[in-house]
């Protein structure tokens, strides 16, 4: 019988992993949160440019971290050796919810979203069907998986790259007109630097932070790609460079060609920018596109959150089973349970509540790993792993915006700050239970 055990990801996957897990709903959704408070378009741009700066930073730290702690499970392994065994764990719940199941409802609510007009069925059917979908492939072990991730990110690339090339060619052909945008930074006199200081400001750097969160996606499962040494550094870093480009392109394109009004508190905004553009009838044909595209989202997801409770298993008796592997390799009780969470997920919030939660969460749990590093390279002086010239430099002004950020959104909304408190403290009892039952086996 064909073993698969061995099986592991190439360097290909993980940058593509990194990719579609980047490129999920907050790219065509976050913008319409953006316009209303911050009605100008070089503090927008300022914005997106600071949101690819805190993700460069990050995925360069991280690259030194996961080459020195050389273990998959992302944040609840890399604290559990750096810091404490229960604040670990606490990292892997929230990586369970946070990371992983809210982000795979969001996607799925968006495909139903952009798909279900096409269709006429009801959004929610169709977003708990494409969990149940993209979620079996994923049973189907690395080698399948891993086609399917590259042959999803490949189509969501090619859709974004024209995307962002269709305005200039309808304006050469003369079928197109820009919007009344003002390009110069000056416009509006101090008032757009004033905006970059401002509280709004701050809080839309979450919905941004959404757009870009993914980057440090292949740290999760490190342990299963091929060279880690050289791999995870090159798929976190060339991932997020690349996106990153990407968004500031098609964020260009968005407010290049549609007026602010118009995006104000709209979630589809790519249906938006396709709309002032085309019929309805081919605006309908875009947004099923659209909806196949998040595939690879759902599908990086499936890929990197699953090793997140498979290392979980093999680290406490009492979740072992989470480390249950079928025929071909695939922690598939690990993949069940993140199918379950996420349907109930899409049934009980709504998405603007799943950003804010998935902001305020993902980011201070960054934060505990990003100021780990001098300890990091104390306690793991491994002369092989990737170095980071000006590593404590750099991971100080990731800490210092993020800071900033969580501080102005959890200040505007105090409810905020009791469903962190309420996942955390659940996640110290969930420790305290798993931990327990764990000694008595």
């Amino acid at each position: 019988m064909k073993t698969f055990i061995n099986q592991k990801y190439s360097s290909s996957v993980a940058i593509n992993v990194v990719i579609a897990n980047m490129i999920g709903t907050g790219v065509f959704t976050s913008l319409g949160y953006q316009t209303g408070s911050i009605p100008s378009w070089f503090s927008i741009m300022i914005l997106w440019s600071i949101g690819a700066i805190i993700s460069f930073f990050g995925a360069l730290v991280y690259s030194e971290i996961a080459t020195r702690i050389k273990k998959s499970g992302g944040e609840y392994k890399y604290l559990s050796v750096v810091y404490a065994p229960w604040l670990g764990f606490v990292a892997g719940w929230v990586s369970f919810i946070v990371g992983f199941a809210a982000p795979i409802a969001a996607v799925a609510i968006a495909i139903g979203d952009y798909t279900s007009n096409v269709f006429s069925i009801d959004s929610s059917l169709i977003a708990s069907a494409m969990i149940l979908i993209i979620g079996s492939v994923h049973l189907f072990g690395i080698k399948i998986g891993g086609l399917f991730q590259i042959i999803a990110t490949r189509f969501k690339i090619l859709l974004i790259l024209i995307l962002i090339i269709l305005p200039f060619i309808l304006m050469l052909s003369g079928d197109f007109s820009r919007s009344s945008i003002v390009f110069n930074p000056f416009s509006n006199g101090v008032n757009d630097f004033k905006l970059i200081f401002s509280s709004e400001f701050a809080i839309s750097l979450v919905y941004v932070c959404f757009a870009y969160s993914g980057w440090n996606a292949s740290i999760y499962f490190s342990e299963k790609i091929e060279n880690p040494r050289r791999n995870i550094p090159f798929s976190l870093i060339i991932g997020t460079l690349f996106v990153s480009i990407l968004y500031l392109a098609l964020n260009s394109v968005f407010l290049f060609s549609v007026e602010f009004e118009s995006l104000t508190g709209k979630t589809d905004i790519a249906n938006v920018f396709l709309s002032s553009i085309f019929s309805e009838k081919i605006t309908s044909i875009f947004s099923l596109f659209f909806g196949l595209a998040l595939f690879s989202s759902l599908s990086s997801l499936f890929i990197a959150g699953p090793s997140v409770l498979d290392t979980m298993g093999k680290d406490y008796p009492f979740l072992n089973f989470l480390n249950k592997k079928n025929k071909f390799s695939s922690p598939y009780i690990s993949i069940i349970c993140f199918m379950l969470f996420s349907i109930l997920m899409i049934q009980t919030a709504s998405f603007d509540l799943i950003v804010r939660y998935i902001g305020v969460c993902l980011s201070f749990f960054s934060i505990l790993v990003v100021i780990s590093l001098p300890l990091v390279r104390k306690k793991f002086n491994d002369k092989d792993a990737f170095i980071l010239p000006f590593g404590n430099a750099i991971a100080m002004v990731f800490v210092i915006i993020n800071s900033w950020m969580i501080f102005h959104l959890v200040y505007s909304d105090y409810n905020m700050l009791k469903y962190v408190f309420l996942t955390l403290i659940l996640g110290v009892i969930f420790y305290i239970l798993t931990n327990y039952f764990s000694k008595q086996k």
